[in-house]
């Protein structure tokens, strides 16, 4: 794969000259002559840190752990409720992902078509501002608790096989379309460095699916709040990396 990380790419460009003009005095501008390996180790080392306690990270950074578990533990229920309860064979039980893979699929579309063109649009008088890419993380906040009601009461109440995956469906469809602007947010607000920010049961499902769709809601107005205040917050706590 190509190298698209800038620092790297600038430094590549001025080795590059150098050895092309004899030049030894050429330097990319993020090298930094007075800074020791140690200073270097220690600044890489800080910095995941001084991010993620910013009042916009930590916020956001928890709402993706909830999704990411969220998605994880909801694997974990499949054979609970489709081998268990619909009498499913094992080897047609794995079927029963597709709802959650259509829900992420028509994500992703969903995402590649609108993310730019909502990022385009004039809102209070300013293009382009990170805060719009929170947009489609305030319309698909609902969706995950909707979704996982729908799953939890459906399947505890043995209603018909496909209405839990049609719940799945939309779980899928709000946990991407969370994930990824949330993501993308945080890369645009803190530039290159909002790279390293994206890498920070069974019987008693259908009680705690509850507790866990309330968590969601919870959750929900976040990106809005980040939508209407992010860039006054981003301009009081600037974060010095």
């Amino acid at each position: 794969m190509r190298e698209t990380f800038e620092p790297a790419m600038l430094e590549r460009k001025a080795a590059a000259m150098r050895k092309s003009t004899g030049n030894s005095q050429l330097r990319a501008r993020t090298y930094n002559k007075d800074r020791t390996p140690a200073q270097i180790l220690a600044h890489a080392t800080v910095r995941p840190l001084k991010m993620l306690l910013s009042p916009i990270i930590l916020p956001l950074s928890l709402y993706c752990a909830f999704m990411f578990g969220l998605v994880y533990l909801l694997f974990t229920t499949f054979p609970a409720v489709f081998e268990t309860t619909y009498h499913f064979a094992t080897d047609i039980s794995g079927l029963a992902y597709l709802g959650l893979g259509v829900g992420m699929i028509i994500s992703i579309g969903l995402f590649a078509f609108l993310s730019d063109k909502l990022l385009k649009q004039p809102r209070e008088g300013t293009l382009e501002r990170p805060e719009l890419r929170l947009i489609l993380m305030i319309w698909s906040s609902p969706v995950v608790p909707v979704g996982l009601l729908w799953y939890g009461w459906s399947a505890e109440k043995v209603t018909h096989w496909i209405v839990p995956i049609l719940g799945t469906m939309f779980i899928g469809l709000g946990a991407l379309l969370i994930l990824m602007p949330a993501q993308l947010y945080l890369v645009d607000a803190f530039g290159f460095r909002g790279s390293r920010i994206c890498p920070c049961y069974e019987h008693c499902f259908a009680l705690f699916v509850r507790l866990l769709a309330f968590i969601g809601l919870a959750f929900s107005p976040l990106p809005f709040l980040f939508y209407k205040y992010g860039e006054t917050l981003r301009t009081k706590f600037p974060i010095t990396l």
